[in-house]
């Protein structure tokens, strides 16, 4: 009997233990991710073991709080964000559903205008400009010595791609393309 009555303790304080002892309360398994959508908007996709009221809070870089809600008895959620109207740089987001923190920052910038120069053949190099709706590319190209050899301005709506025919250009030349708001790239070849 001696035995048994060990064995059950021994079976007993094992039970406790790998359930985490007496008077201790676990926390449930919980994630969250953030993810850009777009050029100002986010989402939070988050999930848990259990239901509980979900505190989203969101900082800029100078750690103000610019935003926060309550989201009631939940257990997992994808929910939008706007950033519209909030300066470009990194924001966090933290999430408190009652048993712990999770914490992510993610960077919302405005895009560069992206300028590629693509080396075709004979001296021909095309340039393309990705954008979105109405502006103006104004492209300038220059030699080694900095003489300007060709600039010109061009409305566009969306892409831009024009052939260039660098072959009587000796040295190394720039092209410089800008738009409207004043994003620049320099590309030298």
């Amino acid at each position: 009997m001696k035995k048994i009555t060990l064995l059950f303790v021994g079976v007993l304080a094992s039970a406790f233990t790998f359930a985490g002892g007496p008077g201790e309360n676990p926390k449930s398994v919980s994630g969250m991710e953030v993810v850009k959508r777009d050029d100002n908007s986010f989402k939070v996709i988050y999930k848990s073991e259990e239901e509980s009221d979900v505190k989203i809070e969101i900082y800029n870089q100078q750690k103000i709080l610019v935003y926060h809600e309550t989201i009631k008895s939940s257990s997992g959620f994808t929910r939008p964000y706007s950033l519209n109207g909030f300066t470009e740089g990194e924001y966090t987001v933290r999430l408190d559903n009652g048993s712990n923190w999770m914490t992510k920052t993610i960077s919302m910038a405005k895009p560069e205008k992206l300028a590629h120069l693509i080396s075709l053949s004979d001296g021909k190099y095309l340039l393309t400009v990705a954008g979105k709706g109405e502006d103006k590319v104004h492209v300038r190209v220059s030699n080694d010595q900095g003489e300007t050899i060709h600039i010109e301005t061009t409305p566009v709506y969306g892409d831009f791609a024009k052939v260039f025919d660098m072959s009587g250009v000796k040295g190394v030349f720039t092209f410089e393309v800008s738009d409207e708001a004043g994003s620049t790239k320099t590309i030298s070849k």
